[in-house]
Protein backbone atom coordinates (compact mmCIF):
# COMPACT_ATOMS: atom_id res chain seq x y z
CA UNK A 1 0.00 0.00 0.00
CA UNK A 2 1.45 3.14 -0.95
CA UNK A 3 1.54 6.12 1.66
CA UNK A 4 0.18 9.28 1.90
CA UNK A 5 1.15 11.91 -0.42
CA UNK A 6 2.95 14.37 2.14
CA UNK A 7 1.65 18.31 1.43
CA UNK A 8 3.95 20.43 0.01
CA UNK A 9 6.74 22.54 2.64
CA UNK A 10 5.18 26.18 1.63
CA UNK A 11 2.02 24.99 2.59
CA UNK A 12 3.62 23.42 6.06
CA UNK A 13 5.10 26.60 6.17
CA UNK A 14 1.68 28.57 6.52
CA UNK A 15 0.57 26.52 8.59
CA UNK A 16 3.10 27.50 11.13
CA UNK A 17 2.56 31.44 11.09
CA UNK A 18 -0.86 31.42 13.35
CA UNK A 19 1.60 29.52 15.70
CA UNK A 20 4.16 32.73 15.47
CA UNK A 21 1.31 35.47 15.08
CA UNK A 22 0.67 36.15 18.74
CA UNK A 23 4.25 36.84 19.38
CA UNK A 24 4.88 38.34 16.43
CA UNK A 25 5.84 41.80 18.69
CA UNK A 26 9.25 40.17 19.68
CA UNK A 27 9.75 39.19 15.49
CA UNK A 28 9.18 42.94 14.72
CA UNK A 29 11.41 44.62 17.20
CA UNK A 30 14.53 41.81 16.29
CA UNK A 31 14.09 42.99 12.95
CA UNK A 32 14.23 46.86 14.33
CA UNK A 33 17.07 46.10 15.71
CA UNK A 34 18.50 44.09 12.82
CA UNK A 35 17.99 47.07 10.79
CA UNK A 36 19.77 49.05 13.14
CA UNK A 37 22.85 47.17 13.53
CA UNK A 38 22.88 47.15 9.36
CA UNK A 39 22.83 51.17 9.05
CA UNK A 40 25.92 50.77 10.68
CA UNK A 41 27.85 48.53 8.32
CA UNK A 42 28.52 50.56 5.15
CA UNK A 43 30.49 53.34 7.64
CA UNK A 44 33.00 50.99 7.78
CA UNK A 45 33.86 50.78 4.11
CA UNK A 46 33.22 54.61 4.26
CA UNK A 47 35.78 54.71 7.27
CA UNK A 48 38.63 53.09 5.32
CA UNK A 49 37.85 55.78 2.18
CA UNK A 50 38.36 58.51 4.65
CA UNK A 51 41.59 57.14 6.14
CA UNK A 52 43.06 56.28 3.13
CA UNK A 53 42.22 59.69 1.37
CA UNK A 54 42.57 62.05 3.99
CA UNK A 55 44.73 59.95 6.53
CA UNK A 56 47.72 59.89 4.16
CA UNK A 57 46.99 62.90 1.98
CA UNK A 58 46.42 65.53 4.99
CA UNK A 59 48.19 63.88 7.94
CA UNK A 60 48.73 66.97 10.19
CA UNK A 61 44.86 68.18 9.87
CA UNK A 62 43.34 64.66 10.31
CA UNK A 63 43.19 63.42 14.15
CA UNK A 64 44.45 59.91 14.63
CA UNK A 65 41.78 59.57 17.35
CA UNK A 66 38.78 59.27 15.39
CA UNK A 67 39.45 56.33 13.99
CA UNK A 68 40.07 54.19 17.05
CA UNK A 69 37.14 56.27 18.33
CA UNK A 70 35.05 55.69 15.62
CA UNK A 71 35.75 52.26 14.63
CA UNK A 72 35.08 51.15 18.79
CA UNK A 73 31.80 53.30 18.80
CA UNK A 74 30.55 51.36 15.72
CA UNK A 75 31.68 47.87 16.81
CA UNK A 76 29.92 48.38 20.25
CA UNK A 77 26.51 49.64 18.42
CA UNK A 78 26.38 46.90 16.03
CA UNK A 79 27.22 44.69 18.94
CA UNK A 80 24.36 45.96 21.43
CA UNK A 81 21.98 45.82 18.54
CA UNK A 82 22.86 42.03 17.22
CA UNK A 83 22.78 41.19 21.10
CA UNK A 84 18.99 42.67 21.20
CA UNK A 85 18.34 41.32 17.57
CA UNK A 86 19.32 37.48 18.67
CA UNK A 87 17.86 37.33 22.35
CA UNK A 88 14.14 39.06 21.23
CA UNK A 89 14.10 36.62 18.32
CA UNK A 90 14.87 33.25 20.28
CA UNK A 91 12.30 34.68 22.70
CA UNK A 92 9.68 34.29 19.86
CA UNK A 93 11.10 30.87 19.38
CA UNK A 94 10.68 29.63 22.66
CA UNK A 95 6.82 31.21 23.13
CA UNK A 96 6.48 29.66 19.17
CA UNK A 97 8.02 26.17 20.54
CA UNK A 98 5.47 26.46 23.79
CA UNK A 99 2.53 27.38 21.30
CA UNK A 100 3.29 24.62 19.07
CA UNK A 101 3.91 21.77 21.45
CA UNK A 102 0.49 22.75 23.19
CA UNK A 103 -1.63 22.43 19.72
CA UNK A 104 0.01 19.29 19.33
CA UNK A 105 -0.96 17.92 23.33
CA UNK A 106 -4.12 19.02 22.49
CA UNK A 107 -4.05 16.91 19.29
CA UNK A 108 -3.04 13.63 20.97
CA UNK A 109 -5.46 13.78 23.71
CA UNK A 110 -8.36 14.65 21.70
CA UNK A 111 -7.47 12.05 18.99
CA UNK A 112 -9.32 9.01 17.64
CA UNK A 113 -8.42 6.06 19.35
CA UNK A 114 -6.64 4.48 16.06
CA UNK A 115 -4.13 6.76 16.25
CA UNK A 116 -3.09 4.96 19.71
CA UNK A 117 -3.26 1.53 18.26
CA UNK A 118 -1.05 2.30 15.20
CA UNK A 119 1.36 5.04 16.23
CA UNK A 120 5.00 3.37 17.30
CA UNK A 121 6.43 3.71 20.61
CA UNK A 122 7.91 7.01 21.28
CA UNK A 123 6.31 8.47 18.18
CA UNK A 124 4.82 10.81 20.41
CA UNK A 125 7.25 12.17 22.43
CA UNK A 126 9.36 13.01 19.90
CA UNK A 127 6.55 15.01 17.68
CA UNK A 128 5.85 16.83 20.75
CA UNK A 129 8.80 17.46 23.00
CA UNK A 130 11.57 17.37 20.27
CA UNK A 131 10.43 17.94 16.90
CA UNK A 132 8.89 21.46 17.36
CA UNK A 133 12.03 22.64 19.17
CA UNK A 134 14.05 21.32 16.33
CA UNK A 135 12.00 22.91 13.53
CA UNK A 136 11.41 26.22 14.90
CA UNK A 137 15.23 26.53 16.16
CA UNK A 138 16.27 25.43 12.10
CA UNK A 139 13.84 27.94 11.27
CA UNK A 140 14.60 30.84 14.03
CA UNK A 141 18.14 30.31 12.72
CA UNK A 142 17.47 30.64 9.32
CA UNK A 143 15.33 33.92 10.44
CA UNK A 144 18.71 35.17 12.31
CA UNK A 145 21.13 34.60 9.40
CA UNK A 146 18.74 36.59 6.95
CA UNK A 147 18.56 39.65 9.57
CA UNK A 148 22.06 39.79 10.63
CA UNK A 149 22.97 38.98 7.07
CA UNK A 150 20.05 39.76 4.70
CA UNK A 151 19.89 43.49 5.87
CA UNK A 152 23.76 44.09 6.13
CA UNK A 153 24.10 42.93 2.74
CA UNK A 154 20.76 45.17 1.57
CA UNK A 155 22.34 48.07 2.99
CA UNK A 156 26.02 47.87 1.48
CA UNK A 157 24.15 47.11 -2.03
CA UNK A 158 22.94 50.78 -1.65
CA UNK A 159 26.28 52.03 -0.76
CA UNK A 160 27.79 50.22 -3.57
CA UNK A 161 25.25 51.47 -5.89
CA UNK A 162 25.90 54.66 -4.30
CA UNK A 163 29.71 54.83 -5.46
CA UNK A 164 29.73 53.10 -8.65
CA UNK A 165 26.30 52.00 -9.82
CA UNK A 166 28.14 50.56 -13.04
CA UNK A 167 30.17 47.59 -11.32
CA UNK A 168 27.08 47.01 -9.21
CA UNK A 169 24.74 46.08 -11.35
CA UNK A 170 27.33 43.79 -13.08
CA UNK A 171 27.51 42.20 -9.58
CA UNK A 172 23.81 41.42 -9.57
CA UNK A 173 24.44 39.11 -12.70
CA UNK A 174 25.91 36.84 -9.96
CA UNK A 175 22.84 36.29 -7.79
CA UNK A 176 20.65 34.75 -10.48
CA UNK A 177 23.84 32.40 -11.41
CA UNK A 178 23.88 31.34 -7.45
CA UNK A 179 20.38 31.16 -7.11
CA UNK A 180 19.95 28.59 -9.52
CA UNK A 181 22.37 26.32 -8.29
CA UNK A 182 21.28 26.36 -5.01
CA UNK A 183 17.96 25.55 -6.23
CA UNK A 184 19.29 22.28 -7.45
CA UNK A 185 20.93 21.39 -4.26
CA UNK A 186 17.70 22.37 -2.29
CA UNK A 187 16.21 19.64 -4.05
CA UNK A 188 18.69 17.04 -3.86
CA UNK A 189 18.28 18.46 0.67
CA UNK A 190 14.48 17.93 0.64
CA UNK A 191 14.77 14.62 -0.47
CA UNK A 192 17.63 13.70 2.26
CA UNK A 193 16.09 15.36 4.76
CA UNK A 194 12.33 13.50 4.68
CA UNK A 195 14.06 9.94 4.50
CA UNK A 196 16.28 11.07 7.52
CA UNK A 197 13.22 12.25 9.61
CA UNK A 198 11.50 8.88 8.62
CA UNK A 199 15.00 6.79 9.76
CA UNK A 200 15.13 9.04 13.40
CA UNK A 201 11.15 7.92 14.14
CA UNK A 202 11.87 4.17 13.17
CA UNK A 203 14.63 4.39 15.82
CA UNK A 204 12.84 6.11 18.35
CA UNK A 205 10.09 3.74 18.02
CA UNK A 206 12.84 1.04 18.67
CA UNK A 207 14.45 2.28 21.39
CA UNK A 208 11.11 2.61 22.98
CA UNK A 209 10.19 -0.89 22.39
CA UNK A 210 13.75 -1.78 24.18
CA UNK A 211 13.07 0.21 27.27
CA UNK A 212 9.82 -1.10 27.98
CA UNK A 213 10.37 -4.24 27.38
CA UNK A 214 13.60 -5.00 29.29
CA UNK A 215 12.39 -7.43 31.75
CA UNK A 216 11.43 -9.47 28.59
CA UNK A 217 13.88 -8.67 26.41
CA UNK A 218 16.29 -10.38 29.64
CA UNK A 219 13.79 -13.44 30.19
CA UNK A 220 14.28 -14.09 26.32
CA UNK A 221 18.04 -13.91 26.23
CA UNK A 222 17.42 -11.63 23.25
CA UNK A 223 19.54 -8.41 24.26
CA UNK A 224 21.92 -9.75 20.82
CA UNK A 225 18.53 -9.72 18.90
CA UNK A 226 17.42 -6.64 20.05
CA UNK A 227 20.96 -5.07 19.49
CA UNK A 228 21.09 -5.81 16.28
CA UNK A 229 17.70 -4.62 15.52
CA UNK A 230 18.65 -1.36 17.30
CA UNK A 231 21.87 -0.84 15.37
CA UNK A 232 20.17 -1.58 11.80
CA UNK A 233 18.08 1.23 12.53
CA UNK A 234 20.88 3.57 13.34
CA UNK A 235 22.54 2.58 10.61
CA UNK A 236 20.05 3.52 8.07
CA UNK A 237 19.60 7.19 10.14
CA UNK A 238 23.52 6.95 9.82
CA UNK A 239 23.07 6.71 6.37
CA UNK A 240 20.38 8.98 5.24
CA UNK A 241 21.89 11.46 8.09
CA UNK A 242 25.12 11.58 5.83
CA UNK A 243 23.43 12.20 2.63
CA UNK A 244 22.15 14.65 4.03
CA UNK A 245 25.19 16.27 5.13
CA UNK A 246 26.88 15.79 1.85
CA UNK A 247 23.38 17.74 0.33
CA UNK A 248 23.79 20.72 2.13
CA UNK A 249 27.87 20.89 1.98
CA UNK A 250 27.08 20.93 -1.45
CA UNK A 251 25.90 24.53 -0.99
CA UNK A 252 28.69 26.82 0.06
CA UNK A 253 31.84 25.19 -2.50
CA UNK A 254 29.22 25.74 -5.26
CA UNK A 255 28.15 29.46 -4.20
CA UNK A 256 31.98 29.86 -3.25
CA UNK A 257 32.88 29.13 -6.36
CA UNK A 258 29.52 31.07 -8.68
CA UNK A 259 30.89 33.95 -6.57
CA UNK A 260 34.65 33.72 -6.76
CA UNK A 261 34.41 34.01 -10.59
CA UNK A 262 32.32 37.02 -10.49
CA UNK A 263 34.64 38.52 -8.28
CA UNK A 264 37.72 37.86 -9.86
CA UNK A 265 35.75 39.47 -12.78
CA UNK A 266 34.30 42.76 -10.79
CA UNK A 267 37.61 43.72 -9.27
CA UNK A 268 39.63 43.11 -12.64
CA UNK A 269 36.68 45.99 -13.83
CA UNK A 270 37.26 48.04 -11.10
CA UNK A 271 41.18 48.30 -11.45
CA UNK A 272 40.45 48.99 -15.39
CA UNK A 273 38.02 51.29 -14.58
CA UNK A 274 40.42 53.00 -12.20
CA UNK A 275 43.61 53.87 -14.37
CA UNK A 276 41.03 55.44 -16.86
CA UNK A 277 39.28 57.34 -14.95
CA UNK A 278 41.87 58.20 -12.21
CA UNK A 279 39.85 56.90 -9.28
CA UNK A 280 41.71 57.16 -5.77
CA UNK A 281 42.93 54.53 -3.56
CA UNK A 282 40.49 55.14 -1.38
CA UNK A 283 37.61 54.94 -3.30
CA UNK A 284 38.46 51.38 -5.07
CA UNK A 285 39.49 50.38 -1.45
CA UNK A 286 36.01 51.27 -0.32
CA UNK A 287 34.30 50.12 -3.07
CA UNK A 288 36.47 46.47 -2.95
CA UNK A 289 35.88 46.12 0.88
CA UNK A 290 32.35 46.60 0.45
CA UNK A 291 31.72 44.28 -2.07
CA UNK A 292 33.79 41.79 0.00
CA UNK A 293 31.59 42.46 2.98
CA UNK A 294 28.59 41.93 0.66
CA UNK A 295 29.71 38.67 -0.73
CA UNK A 296 30.79 37.37 2.43
CA UNK A 297 27.11 37.97 3.76
CA UNK A 298 25.58 36.63 0.59
CA UNK A 299 27.65 33.67 1.25
CA UNK A 300 26.22 33.23 4.71
CA UNK A 301 22.45 34.38 3.07
CA UNK A 302 23.56 31.34 0.34
CA UNK A 303 24.07 28.69 3.26
CA UNK A 304 19.92 29.64 4.73
CA UNK A 305 18.20 27.13 2.39
CA UNK A 306 19.26 24.30 3.86
CA UNK A 307 17.82 24.51 7.73
CA UNK A 308 14.70 26.07 5.82
CA UNK A 309 14.27 23.25 4.15
CA UNK A 310 15.02 21.26 6.78
CA UNK A 311 13.19 22.56 10.14
CA UNK A 312 9.97 22.49 7.74
CA UNK A 313 10.41 18.44 6.90
CA UNK A 314 10.58 18.20 10.76
CA UNK A 315 7.29 20.35 11.49
CA UNK A 316 5.28 18.79 8.65
CA UNK A 317 5.90 15.52 10.59
CA UNK A 318 4.59 18.29 13.77
CA UNK A 319 1.41 19.02 11.32
CA UNK A 320 0.79 15.26 10.56
CA UNK A 321 -0.07 15.14 13.84
CA UNK A 322 -2.03 18.13 14.24
CA UNK A 323 -4.15 16.40 11.04
CA UNK A 324 -5.10 13.50 12.95
CA UNK A 325 -9.05 12.82 13.33
CA UNK A 326 -10.66 13.78 16.63
CA UNK A 327 -12.67 11.65 17.98
CA UNK A 328 -15.89 11.58 16.81
CA UNK A 329 -18.51 12.99 19.71
CA UNK A 330 -21.99 13.88 18.24
CA UNK A 331 -23.42 13.33 21.55
CA UNK A 332 -25.35 16.39 23.26
CA UNK A 333 -27.33 15.02 26.13
CA UNK A 334 -25.55 15.38 29.32
CA UNK A 335 -26.52 12.28 31.91
CA UNK A 336 -25.71 13.63 35.38
CA UNK A 337 -24.89 10.91 38.08
CA UNK A 338 -26.66 7.88 36.55
CA UNK A 339 -28.07 5.47 38.97
CA UNK A 340 -26.01 2.52 36.96
CA UNK A 341 -28.81 0.10 34.88
CA UNK A 342 -26.70 -0.75 31.78
CA UNK A 343 -28.31 -2.40 28.85
CA UNK A 344 -26.74 -3.62 25.63
CA UNK A 345 -29.37 -4.40 22.76
CA UNK A 346 -28.51 -6.73 19.52
CA UNK A 347 -24.93 -5.31 20.16
CA UNK A 348 -22.60 -5.98 16.98
CA UNK A 349 -19.28 -5.32 16.39
CA UNK A 350 -16.03 -5.99 14.10
CA UNK A 351 -12.88 -4.07 14.17
CA UNK A 352 -11.07 -2.63 11.19
CA UNK A 353 -9.39 -5.44 9.13
CA UNK A 354 -10.63 -8.08 11.39
CA UNK A 355 -11.89 -11.26 9.89
CA UNK A 356 -15.25 -11.67 12.07
CA UNK A 357 -17.25 -9.43 14.51
CA UNK A 358 -15.79 -9.26 18.46
CA UNK A 359 -19.27 -8.67 18.99
CA UNK A 360 -22.66 -10.64 17.28
CA UNK A 361 -25.67 -9.46 18.19
CA UNK A 362 -24.57 -9.31 22.06
CA UNK A 363 -27.78 -8.41 24.13
CA UNK A 364 -27.01 -7.87 28.29
CA UNK A 365 -29.02 -6.37 30.84
CA UNK A 366 -27.69 -5.33 34.23
CA UNK A 367 -29.37 -3.58 37.01
CA UNK A 368 -28.04 -0.85 38.97
CA UNK A 369 -25.95 -1.48 42.24
CA UNK A 370 -25.83 -5.22 40.40
CA UNK A 371 -22.27 -6.82 40.71
CA UNK A 372 -22.13 -8.99 37.28
CA UNK A 373 -19.18 -11.11 35.88
CA UNK A 374 -18.00 -11.52 32.10
CA UNK A 375 -16.16 -14.82 31.60
CA UNK A 376 -15.54 -16.76 28.49
CA UNK A 377 -12.33 -17.85 26.87
CA UNK A 378 -9.75 -15.40 25.25
CA UNK A 379 -11.79 -13.63 22.64
CA UNK A 380 -15.14 -14.41 23.51
CA UNK A 381 -15.57 -10.02 23.53
CA UNK A 382 -15.46 -9.26 27.41
CA UNK A 383 -13.02 -6.77 26.51
CA UNK A 384 -14.94 -5.68 23.84
CA UNK A 385 -17.49 -4.78 26.11
CA UNK A 386 -15.84 -2.40 28.31
CA UNK A 387 -14.26 -0.71 25.24
CA UNK A 388 -17.71 0.36 24.10
CA UNK A 389 -19.47 0.82 27.22
CA UNK A 390 -16.55 3.73 27.90
CA UNK A 391 -17.20 5.02 24.13
CA UNK A 392 -14.05 4.18 22.56
CA UNK A 393 -15.74 2.56 19.52
CA UNK A 394 -19.45 2.88 18.06
CA UNK A 395 -21.46 -0.41 17.41
CA UNK A 396 -22.16 -1.28 14.14
CA UNK A 397 -25.25 -2.39 15.17
CA UNK A 398 -27.86 -2.04 18.33
CA UNK A 399 -27.91 -0.03 21.61
CA UNK A 400 -26.01 1.08 24.40
CA UNK A 401 -28.25 2.29 27.13
CA UNK A 402 -27.38 3.88 30.08
CA UNK A 403 -30.04 3.98 33.17
CA UNK A 404 -32.31 4.17 29.62
CA UNK A 405 -30.63 6.61 27.43
CA UNK A 406 -29.02 5.74 24.27
CA UNK A 407 -25.08 6.07 24.97
CA UNK A 408 -24.26 7.39 21.49
CA UNK A 409 -26.82 10.38 22.38
CA UNK A 410 -24.40 11.11 25.39
CA UNK A 411 -21.68 12.91 25.17
CA UNK A 412 -18.60 11.75 25.34
CA UNK A 413 -17.39 13.38 28.97
CA UNK A 414 -20.92 12.89 30.45
CA UNK A 415 -20.25 9.08 29.61
CA UNK A 416 -17.28 8.64 30.62
CA UNK A 417 -17.85 10.39 34.17
CA UNK A 418 -20.20 7.33 34.88
CA UNK A 419 -17.21 5.02 34.89
CA UNK A 420 -14.26 4.15 37.38
CA UNK A 421 -11.88 1.65 35.51
CA UNK A 422 -9.28 -0.89 36.53
CA UNK A 423 -7.81 -2.38 33.58
CA UNK A 424 -5.38 -5.14 33.25
CA UNK A 425 -3.01 -2.83 31.88
CA UNK A 426 -1.56 -0.56 34.47
CA UNK A 427 -1.30 3.15 33.94
CA UNK A 428 0.22 5.22 36.46
CA UNK A 429 2.00 8.60 36.97
CA UNK A 430 5.81 9.44 37.71
CA UNK A 431 4.15 11.52 41.08
CA UNK A 432 3.18 10.75 44.33
CA UNK A 433 0.90 8.51 45.19
CA UNK A 434 -1.44 11.03 46.83
CA UNK A 435 -1.39 12.12 43.03
CA UNK A 436 -1.75 9.06 41.49
CA UNK A 437 -4.69 8.36 43.98
CA UNK A 438 -6.82 11.59 43.72
CA UNK A 439 -5.87 12.04 39.58
CA UNK A 440 -6.68 15.52 38.28
CA UNK A 441 -7.71 16.27 41.13
CA UNK A 442 -6.81 19.86 42.35
CA UNK A 443 -7.73 19.30 45.94
CA UNK A 444 -7.52 16.07 47.20
CA UNK A 445 -9.42 14.77 50.06
CA UNK A 446 -6.79 13.30 52.21
CA UNK A 447 -9.37 11.33 54.93
CA UNK A 448 -11.07 9.75 51.20
CA UNK A 449 -7.44 8.78 50.24
CA UNK A 450 -6.86 6.97 53.05
CA UNK A 451 -10.08 4.96 53.00
CA UNK A 452 -9.62 4.31 49.64
CA UNK A 453 -5.72 3.05 50.12
CA UNK A 454 -6.86 0.78 53.24
CA UNK A 455 -9.86 -0.61 50.82
CA UNK A 456 -7.09 -1.53 48.14
CA UNK A 457 -4.92 -3.34 51.25
CA UNK A 458 -2.32 -0.58 50.70
CA UNK A 459 -2.67 1.96 53.05
CA UNK A 460 0.11 -0.36 55.29
CA UNK A 461 2.70 0.16 52.47
CA UNK A 462 2.44 3.42 52.27
CA UNK A 463 2.60 4.14 55.41
CA UNK A 464 6.44 2.77 55.31
CA UNK A 465 7.43 4.98 52.47
CA UNK A 466 10.12 7.70 53.34
CA UNK A 467 7.43 10.57 52.43
CA UNK A 468 4.00 8.80 53.17
CA UNK A 469 1.65 9.89 50.30
CA UNK A 470 4.20 12.16 49.24
CA UNK A 471 6.45 9.83 48.10
CA UNK A 472 7.11 9.16 43.93
CA UNK A 473 6.48 6.33 42.34
CA UNK A 474 8.18 6.53 39.60
CA UNK A 475 7.72 5.97 35.40
CA UNK A 476 4.66 3.86 35.53
CA UNK A 477 5.08 3.14 38.89
CA UNK A 478 8.50 1.55 38.36
CA UNK A 479 9.90 1.85 42.23
CA UNK A 480 6.77 -0.83 43.23
CA UNK A 481 6.05 -4.27 42.64
CA UNK A 482 3.12 -5.75 40.08
CA UNK A 483 0.75 -6.42 43.38
CA UNK A 484 1.49 -2.97 44.75
CA UNK A 485 0.92 -1.04 41.34
CA UNK A 486 -2.49 -2.92 40.93
CA UNK A 487 -3.47 -1.99 44.04
CA UNK A 488 -2.55 1.51 43.59
CA UNK A 489 -5.16 2.07 40.23
CA UNK A 490 -7.90 -0.44 42.36
CA UNK A 491 -7.31 2.92 44.52
CA UNK A 492 -7.62 5.37 42.08
CA UNK A 493 -11.01 3.89 40.81
CA UNK A 494 -12.26 3.45 44.13
CA UNK A 495 -11.81 7.23 44.98
CA UNK A 496 -12.91 8.38 41.67
CA UNK A 497 -16.64 7.39 42.97
CA UNK A 498 -18.59 6.75 39.90
CA UNK A 499 -21.72 4.92 39.94
CA UNK A 500 -20.09 1.72 37.72
CA UNK A 501 -16.98 0.19 38.50
CA UNK A 502 -15.27 -2.07 35.99
CA UNK A 503 -12.56 -4.24 37.09
CA UNK A 504 -10.91 -5.94 34.00
CA UNK A 505 -8.63 -8.68 35.50
CA UNK A 506 -7.79 -6.41 37.88
CA UNK A 507 -6.84 -8.45 41.16
CA UNK A 508 -4.67 -10.92 38.40
CA UNK A 509 -1.48 -9.67 40.07
CA UNK A 510 -2.68 -9.79 44.00
CA UNK A 511 -2.18 -12.35 46.36
CA UNK A 512 -4.53 -14.09 48.21
CA UNK A 513 -4.64 -12.10 51.30
CA UNK A 514 -4.69 -8.83 48.79
CA UNK A 515 -7.21 -9.93 46.65
CA UNK A 516 -9.33 -11.01 50.00
CA UNK A 517 -9.69 -7.13 51.33
CA UNK A 518 -10.31 -6.08 47.92
CA UNK A 519 -13.19 -8.06 47.33
CA UNK A 520 -14.42 -7.32 50.82
CA UNK A 521 -14.16 -3.57 49.92
CA UNK A 522 -16.35 -3.99 46.94
CA UNK A 523 -18.81 -6.37 49.62
CA UNK A 524 -19.46 -2.87 51.21
CA UNK A 525 -20.25 -1.15 48.18
CA UNK A 526 -22.37 -4.19 47.18
CA UNK A 527 -25.55 -2.73 46.17
CA UNK A 528 -24.62 0.95 46.10
CA UNK A 529 -22.35 0.50 43.00
CA UNK A 530 -22.95 -1.44 39.61
CA UNK A 531 -19.63 -3.63 39.19
CA UNK A 532 -18.80 -5.15 36.29
CA UNK A 533 -15.85 -7.74 36.73
CA UNK A 534 -13.95 -9.73 33.82
CA UNK A 535 -11.22 -12.33 35.74
CA UNK A 536 -10.15 -15.20 35.50
CA UNK A 537 -9.95 -16.62 39.13
CA UNK A 538 -12.97 -18.31 40.33
CA UNK A 539 -12.86 -16.27 43.77
CA UNK A 540 -13.03 -13.29 41.57
CA UNK A 541 -16.15 -14.18 40.00
CA UNK A 542 -17.99 -16.64 42.30
CA UNK A 543 -19.80 -13.84 44.64
CA UNK A 544 -20.77 -11.65 41.58
CA UNK A 545 -25.09 -11.80 41.58
CA UNK A 546 -24.97 -13.11 37.99
CA UNK A 547 -22.47 -14.52 36.45
CA UNK A 548 -22.69 -13.59 32.07
CA UNK A 549 -21.31 -16.36 30.12
CA UNK A 550 -19.72 -15.00 26.57
CA UNK A 551 -18.96 -17.06 23.46
CA UNK A 552 -17.81 -15.70 19.65
CA UNK A 553 -19.51 -12.25 21.34
CA UNK A 554 -22.68 -13.39 22.02
CA UNK A 555 -23.89 -14.21 25.67
CA UNK A 556 -24.44 -18.26 26.11
CA UNK A 557 -25.60 -18.13 29.68
CA UNK A 558 -26.29 -15.87 32.77
CA UNK A 559 -26.45 -17.06 36.48
CA UNK A 560 -25.52 -17.57 39.76
CA UNK A 561 -22.52 -19.59 40.62
CA UNK A 562 -24.01 -22.28 42.35
CA UNK A 563 -27.00 -22.48 39.33
CA UNK A 564 -24.28 -22.25 36.11
CA UNK A 565 -21.83 -24.84 37.64
CA UNK A 566 -25.15 -27.41 38.48
CA UNK A 567 -26.37 -26.57 34.93
CA UNK A 568 -23.10 -28.44 33.36
CA UNK A 569 -23.06 -25.90 30.85
CA UNK A 570 -19.84 -23.90 29.16
CA UNK A 571 -19.11 -21.71 32.94
CA UNK A 572 -18.91 -25.75 34.34
CA UNK A 573 -16.57 -26.72 31.66
CA UNK A 574 -14.69 -23.72 31.98
CA UNK A 575 -14.11 -24.35 36.17
CA UNK A 576 -13.31 -28.11 34.59
CA UNK A 577 -10.89 -27.33 32.72
CA UNK A 578 -9.39 -24.68 35.11
CA UNK A 579 -9.98 -21.90 32.66
CA UNK A 580 -11.39 -20.51 35.67
CA UNK A 581 -9.58 -21.17 39.30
Amino acid sequence: MSEPAREPLKQTARRLLPFIRPHQRGFWAAVLAYVAAACTEPLIPQLLKVVLDEGFAKQDAFPLWMVPAVLIGLFALRGLFGFLGQYLLHWTIGRTVQSLREALMAALTRADARLFTGMAGGTAVTKIVSDPLQAVHLLGTASVTVLRDGLPALAMLGYLLLINWQLTMLTLVILPVMALVLSQVNRRVRRAGTAAYDSQMALSSVTDDIARAWKLIRSFNAREFELRRFAEAAYRLRQNALKQTAANAMAQPLSQMVASVGISVIVSMALLQGRQTGSTPGEFVAFIGALMLLMSRARHLADVAQPITNGLIVARGCMELLDTEPEVDQGTRELGRARGDIELDGVRLQYPGASGPALDGLSLSIRAGQTVALVGPSGAGKSSVIHLLQGFAAPDAGRILIDGADSAELSRSSLRAQFAVVSQDIVLFDDSVLANVAYAQAQPELERVERCLRDAALWDFVQTLPQGLQSRIGSNGSTLSGGQRQRLAIARALYRDAPIWIFDEATSALDTESERAVQEALTRHQGHKTVILIAHRLSTVRGADCIHVLQAGRVVESGTHAELSARGGVYATLVQMNELE
